[in-house]
């Protein structure tokens, strides 16, 4: 039987402090006998702003948030799901909110950028996509 485990944390503007949290939870995880871990969205960073992920966001395969993912995945010997980071956009002022996956060798095994289409707006706070 394989055992799936789906984390639950409070993110913080702070990457460092979000990556210890997310190994400590993935760890406990993993010793509860879960073969696949799957963070949830943006759980590297809860920014102050929306622009708080531009001053984070890393290339494709390269950077904190995925090499403490993959070292993650390697070490547990776990299959570790990312459910949204933030990686840089083609575009300027933007992020990609991808959702990133890893074997249990702690390599890249998938990769989806999210299409949010959706508009809000809440007092000065506005967002159209």
């Amino acid at each position: 039987m394989n055992t799936i485990a789906a984390i639950q944390m409070i993110s913080t503007p702070v990457v460092a402090d979000n990556i210890a949290s997310a190994r400590r939870l993935v760890t406990q995880a993993a010793r509860d006998g879960a073969h696949l871990v799957l963070l949830p969205e943006y759980w590297p960073i809860l920014g102050m702003h929306e622009n708080d992920k531009l001053a984070v966001a890393e290339q494709p395969g390269a950077g904190p948030i995925q090499d403490a993912m993959a070292s993650l995945a390697r070490e547990l010997g776990i299959w570790l799901i990312g459910g949204t980071l933030p990686l840089t956009a083609p575009a300027p002022g933007k992020v990609l909110n991808t959702l990133l996956a890893y074997d249990p060798d702690g390599k890249p095994a998938g990769r989806y950028d999210k299409i949010h289409l959706f508009g809000f707006t809440r007092g000065e706070e506005s967002y159209d996509e």
